[in-house]
């Protein structure tokens, strides 16, 4: 089987354990997923599928879109990501074929989770840099957020990698290593996800099993 389902981030809340303790966990809708296409080693070279999440108007999505979902003989999708097949997996997919998240986790299992940061557009160096700006005394004027000189005139007379200038932020994908799926709920796709995880409220998400497990017993052994 897979490793991985595609998400979305619906919020936190609290779960109370057994002795009544408060944990704070984050509920993430995960699933069903589409495979829409399936990537062979034959044909491309490696084993992946593409899977499709999240229903989507077909009044909002282009007629070529429409063409390519309709091959896997399903409704558009909104979220559409492609995750490896492992190496040592016999599972046979078709295109069309639905995979729901209790076929992939349970609880107790560690999660790598993987969203992305709100998207804010071009910003200037203020907002992405925390640039100070400059002093208003000394007749400076218009000048006031600016970044300032980006280089010099004659060696190397070109602007140097690397400078801090205005440009997109956010949009960022970042990955929340071993969580734990503290509940799971499979006729409502939902998980339980210990902690917080990446991205903004109704961004996706996408959730595999954990690379690395954590605790002190584990031993790192070099492959030969």
């Amino acid at each position: 089987m897979i490793k991985e389902i595609l998400g979305k981030k619906l919020g936190m809340t609290t779960l109370f354990d057994k002795e009544g303790n408060a944990l704070p966990v984050t509920l993430v809708e995960a699933g069903p997923c589409t495979v829409i296409q399936v990537k062979t080693q034959d044909n491309d070279g490696y084993r992946a599928l593409q899977l499709g999440f999240d229903e989507k108007r077909p009044k909002s999505t282009t007629k070529a879109l429409q063409k390519h979902f309709q091959k896997a003989n399903t409704t558009p999708k909104r979220f559409v990501f492609e995750v490896l097949v492992p190496k040592d997996s016999t599972a046979e997919f078709k295109p069309g074929q639905v995979i729901k998240l209790d076929e992939i986790f349970k609880v107790g299992d560690r999660v790598d989770v993987a969203g992305w940061s709100k998207g804010r557009g071009f910003q200037g160096v203020f907002k992405r840099w925390n640039f100070k700006g400059a002093d208003s005394g000394h007749g400076t004027h218009e000048y006031f957020r600016h970044g300032g000189s980006i280089g010099t005139n004659t060696k190397p007379g070109h602007t140097l990698k690397g400078r801090k200038m205005p440009g997109h932020l956010g949009n960022d994908k970042t990955t929340m290593l071993s969580l734990t799926i503290a509940e799971l709920k499979p006729e409502e796709n939902f998980l339980l996800i210990t902690g917080s995880v990446p991205g903004v409220k109704n961004g996706y998400l996408i959730i595999r099993h954990a690379v690395k497990k954590r605790g002190k017993h584990h031993h790192h052994h070099k492959a030969a």
